[in-house]
């Protein structure tokens, strides 16, 4: 006798799809991350500037690229520029309304330049955390309750939703600082030294991309002589850019990321290959921050996690609870 097969749970064959680029380039200010943002934007629009839309956070200096001559041949020019001013105050909810502005205007590619302002300049994250502590003398004694504020909730949920959108590619650019710590000797001495380049972001927002790139040395052409952008792989869920890797970002490669993406990639794949590396993010943060331990138990009993292995969580249990776990 044949059991009735309910529809809602069957299986279909396994095909690849075409997949939006999630790409973000970390660098310091003057490193060449606006453009190669263009460049590639450039590539995954299939050589059509009109379809490239940047939203300027950096004081109308995307303009500058204007009628100069690009590293994919040809001038960077008739690409659409939105001037992100402090005035607006760069929350997240006001880069996903430029987002959306630029879709409803024909874009192919957003490029955010850069997401550094949503986290920590003129109304972003950490400034509405300030201004919460002027409001009540609650969030001044305890800082970590007003990151529960829902307002800071609500912009922290759309902070990861900048860097992937089913309809686009998404570029966005972050800056990076170089940290210092002060460290005693064996004499006792207290001396300056460096901890290396960190982003100006959230600390767990490098998870979310598909595509981490770490700015090495800017393009350039100068007397027809071309100087390709270089970076390096800082972190890759495409099977052609491998991890730690340096790559000369030529107009072929560029080419050959679009042109792997319209292959198809497996979201499921790119999904997974996420929560895996969230898994690794907690561990290692977990390594680093021994006093964080005990709050990680207490957020996995507040969502009902007690006993959960940490590789038995869902991508989007791991993206929200290792947010917690890294609050500034």
């Amino acid at each position: 006798m044949t059991e009735h097969i309910n529809p809602l749970f069957q299986f279909t064959k396994v095909k690849r799809e075409k997949c939006k680029a999630s790409i973000l380039i970390e660098g310091l200010t003057g490193k060449g991350k606006s453009g190669l943002a263009l460049v590639l934007g450039y590539a995954l629009a299939k050589e059509d500037w009109s379809k490239v839309y940047d939203i300027d956070t950096e004081n109308n200096s995307i303009k500058l690229f204007d009628g100069i001559t690009s590293t994919s041949g040809g001038k960077f020019e008739n690409f659409h520029d939105a001037a992100f001013t402090p005035d607006l105050g760069y929350k997240p909810s006001n880069y996903i309304l430029f987002k959306e502005s630029a879709l409803s205007a024909g874009a192919e590619v957003v490029i955010f330049d850069s997401v550094s302002h949503a986290w920590m300049y003129e109304g972003g994250i950490l400034d509405m955390i300030n201004d919460l502590k002027k409001t009540s003398d609650r969030f001044t004694r305890d800082s970590y309750a007003a990151w529960g504020d829902p307002s800071i909730v609500a912009e922290k949920q759309k902070l990861f939703q900048l860097f992937r959108d089913t309809r686009c590619h998404i570029i966005a650019t972050v800056r990076v600082k170089e940290k210092m710590e002060y460290e005693t000797d064996d004499k006792g001495k207290a001396k300056v030294v460096s901890l290396g380049e960190q982003e100006i972001m959230q600390a767990d927002v490098k998870y979310e991309p598909d595509l981490v790139l770490h700015m090495v040395k800017a393009g350039r052409v100068d007397n027809k002589k071309i100087t390709y952008p270089i970076a390096s792989v800082v972190k890759s869920r495409y099977a052609m850019l491998e991890e730690g890797a340096v790559y000369e970002f030529t107009p072929e490669l560029c080419d050959q990321i679009r042109e792997y993406l319209e292959e198809g990639t497996s979201p499921e794949e790119l999904m997974e290959k996420q929560r895996k590396s969230l898994v690794t993010g907690v561990t290692v943060y977990l390594n680093e921050h021994k006093n964080a331990v005990p709050i990680w138990k207490v957020i996995k009993e507040r969502h009902s996690l007690k006993d959960a292995k940490l590789d038995e969580l869902s991508l989007e249990k791991l993206k929200e609870m290792f947010g917690e776990l890294t609050l500034d």
